[in-house]
């Protein structure tokens, strides 16, 4: 799993980064109700709250995409991906880890020094902003020499511009969204950050759209939609802590220890992110805007795996910490090997889908041009796939105190995926974009788990996985079978390989026999979703 922040807090302060931000509801270690609680009912009503969470901001944001990518074509598509990806990189490292710094100190000083909550609230919020707006101007002012000189492509600059308007508006909300964390109650972060940014950019989008703006539309919507969710933000802010944001705002000054705990702390947030984003950079750099568009597409697909996974970290991150404190390895050892287990299973139905029906997939989606990135979409499946497959090692890793061994780590990913995406991606373009990136991820996967083993003594796999093999092969001989017959339109098969596939998987675990701890596992979570509808 791609690394999460250290906070050295109760366990359900913890909040994850990549796919980011992964949120949990779980109650409060040391409660009555997180005692008497079994480790899986702890585990299923976590994922369940943060997957719905993720894969709803996700889905939302997969539905913009789709949208652009018809209206714009390939190649403004590609633009706007350019631009988009260098925002993201540049937003999420703006905020200097102050995100956790704000959970760190704020949560120490909740319902014990309003006074101080208010001054960490604030400082962190207005050093956010600072830096957004810091980074907002340089981005604005070299937006021409960065079109011309380093992408090779001066149509790029107003797009540049258009989201440097945005750098401060996304740095602070960063931070307030964090800072709702504060209060444990997660769902205020999802709503802000996860819904409302992406659901306000895709109405206004198709606002705009009916006045005849295309790209700028886009590149306005989301300028327009982050201040609307930092505003959501800061109202929930108002909502859940009065005393914080109620004038005057007279703070006592704590910048010192917060920025000596938040950059440390920021350091593996920064080289996950990077892994995640640099080869649509190196795409940007190397290729046609056309082509960046169309691996951007993939790539946009491909992650929703890592969303899966990345609910799992949100839960079973505070869940790690608690076990580690007590000395509890065993729990510990259940804990990894369940968390694995079921993030493994959720992520190959979709995997095969990708994997087998990838044009289809990608047409149906984005439109017919777009196909052309299905083999660069498998090549990333594989890479999240395996990722998926070795659990929430960050988590295991940064709960347990190796936060400096999964910083190398994903360092020394960033710099292997730098390092073949400038050899690759000249040689075989998009696939060798693709294979740098599954590449560094599997490499990534695959050293944390064994270093999880070195170091704790735990490991996550038994013949119970056996099961999911079987269950993979049935459901791979299904889609082939779909594939092979190639009826209907590619939305009409993407559609059924998907039902197919989610109903032959679990069917053969159930006729295989699921496991005590998995029986429970599941019916949780279709409790909660039951009780959600």
């Amino acid at each position: 799993m791609l690394p999460q922040p250290s906070l050295d807090l109760p366990a359900e302060q913890v909040t994850s980064a990549e796919a980011r931000p992964a949120v949990s509801s779980a109650p409060a270690i040391g409660s009555a109700a997180h005692v008497g609680q079994p480790q899986s009912a702890r585990l299923a009503k976590g994922a369940s709250i943060a997957l719905a969470g993720m894969v709803g901001g996700r889905g939302i944001r997969l539905v913009m995409d789709a949208l652009l990518a018809h209206m714009l074509g390939p190649g403004m598509f590609g633009l706007y991906a350019i631009g988009f990806a260098v925002t993201r990189v540049a937003t999420f490292l703006s905020p200097l880890g102050l995100d956790a710094g704000v959970i760190r100190f704020g949560s120490a000083y909740w319902h014990r020094d309003t006074q101080r909550l208010k001054s960490v609230v604030v400082e962190g919020f207005l050093y956010s902003l600072f830096s957004g707006l810091v980074l907002g101007a340089g981005l604005y002012l070299a937006a021409p020499w960065l079109a011309d000189q380093m992408f090779s492509k001066p149509e790029l600059a107003p797009v540049f511009r258009w989201f440097a308007l945005a750098f401060p508006l996304i740095t602070s909300l960063h931070v307030a969204a964090a800072a709702t964390r504060i209060s444990q109650r997660m769902q205020f972060a999802v709503y802000a950050e996860e819904i409302a940014q992406p659901a306000a950019a895709l109405l206004l989008i198709l606002t705009l759209s009916l006045w005849g703006w295309k790209l700028a539309g886009a590149l306005a919507a989301n300028v327009i939609s982050f201040g609307l969710s930092l505003a959501l933000a800061i109202y929930y802010l108002h909502l859940l802590f009065p005393a914080v944001l109620t004038p005057p705002l007279q703070v006592t000054k704590c910048g010192k220890d917060l920025l000596g705990f938040s950059l440390p702390a920021s350091l593996s947030t920064m080289s996950g992110i990077l892994l995640l984003w640099t080869d649509r950079l190196f795409v940007g750099y190397f290729r046609p805007a056309s082509e960046a568009g169309i691996y951007y597409a993939a790539g946009q697909l491909s992650v929703m795996l890592a969303v899966i996974l990345g609910a799992f970290g949100a839960i079973a991150g505070p869940m790690i910490a608690h076990r580690h404190s007590e000395g509890d390895r065993l729990r510990l050892q259940e804990l990894f090997h369940m968390s694995t287990k079921w993030s493994l299973y959720l992520s190959i139905p979709p995997f095969l889908v990708m994997a087998l029906l990838g044009g289809p997939a990608m047409s149906a989606l984005f439109g017919k041009p777009y196909a052309e990135g299905a083999t660069a979409l498998l090549i990333l499946a594989v890479g999240q796939l395996v990722n998926a497959g070795t659990g929430p090692t960050g988590a295991m890793l940064l709960m347990t105190g190796h936060a400096r061994l999964i910083s190398r780590l994903t360092a020394s990913a960033v710099l292997l995926s730098s390092i073949l995406c400038f050899v690759l991606i000249p040689r075989r373009e998009l696939v060798g974009a693709a294979l740098a990136t599954s590449l560094a991820v599997s490499s990534l996967a695959v050293a944390s788990v064994w270093t999880i083993r070195r170091t704790l003594g735990v490991w996550p796999y038994d013949r119970r996985y056996l099961k999911g093999m079987a269950g993979t092969g049935a459901t791979a001989a299904a889609l082939l079978l779909l594939r092979v017959t190639a009826v209907g339109s590619p939305l009409a098969r993407l559609v059924v390989g998907a039902i197919l596939a989610v109903c032959v998987f679990l069917t053969v675990l159930i006729l295989a026999g699921l496991d005590h701890e998995d029986r429970e596992f599941v019916r949780l979570i279709h409790a909660r979703v039951s009780r959600s509808q």
